[in-house]
């Protein structure tokens, strides 16, 4: 009659037997595992973070510029327009002091 056992992974040393040793080493191993595991689990999820980030910054980054950009075209823009203003403004006072010249004499 053959035996088809099936081998206890814990029996470290194959001798059919499982020793309190054998099971704290098993016990060791499967843990050391699944550290290591872990650690290159965080490794890919920082790298894929790093990443991310890159590619957030640099989103970020063009858009910034962009509104820096229109923010620059707008303050020009405004600029223009104050400087419209204040030539116009200017212009009426002056007329305004002609005027009173006229009507009231030299000042």
């Amino acid at each position: 009659m053959c035996e088809n056992k099936e081998m206890d992974p814990r029996d470290l040393n194959g001798d059919g037997k499982v020793t309190f040793s054998e099971k704290v080493q098993y016990g060791v191993n499967q843990a050391q595992e699944k550290v290591e595991k872990a650690i290159e689990d965080i490794k890919t999820d920082a790298k894929a973070a790093v990443k991310d980030a890159k590619v957030i910054y640099g989103k970020a980054a063009d858009k910034a510029k962009e509104v820096y950009a229109e923010a620059s075209e707008k303050a020009t823009e405004f600029a223009g327009k104050a400087k419209d203003a204040y030539a116009e403004a200017a212009e009426k006072a002056s007329d305004l002091a002609d005027k009173a010249k006229e009507k009231f004499g030299k000042a």
